[in-house]
């Protein structure tokens, strides 16, 4: 029974799961490293354990997506509504759309920093000032800066 909705309708649940290939999947987390290196060389995160992300599970969202670029799950476990303040605790995944593996025209490092934003800025922040001030750091100078 399909309760009204038709068949136009097409829920997360009956959109197939994508991993990738091998080597869309290592493309992938060669950006995630980048990016969280240029974060850590910027001095814009100085007082953000960034290292806590490295164990974020980077993957692609379900296809088709054709409007999302990129996507950054919460996790509930273990702290109270995605508040921890570390944000490798409080950040479960970061889903990107593959097709941007295959431009390398840098929309997949900058929706991965969006989506970093996201995990830094926590649940709260959303797409608020402090939010759209680090974004519009990107591509973030990484030059030492003179004291």
């Amino acid at each position: 029974m399909n309760k009204g909705y038709g068949d136009r309708v097409r829920t997360r649940r009956n959109r197939p799961r994508v991993i990738g290939t091998f080597n869309e999947r290592i493309l992938a987390l060669q950006a995630a490293q980048r990016v969280l290196e240029t974060m850590k060389k910027s001095h814009e995160f100085a007082d953000i354990n960034l290292d806590s992300l490295s164990t974020t599970i980077v993957g692609f969202l379900r296809e088709p997506a054709p409007q999302l670029l990129g996507f950054c799950s919460y996790s509930k476990k273990g702290n109270q509504n995605g508040r921890s303040s570390n944000p490798g605790e409080r950040t479960w995944r970061i889903l990107v759309n593959r097709k941007l593996v295959h431009a390398r025209d840098g929309e997949l490092e900058a929706t991965i920093y969006h989506e970093y934003l996201h995990a830094v800025l926590g649940h709260d922040e959303n797409h608020g000032p402090n939010f759209q001030a680090l974004e519009s750091l990107w591509p973030l100078s990484t030059q030492e800066v003179e004291k």
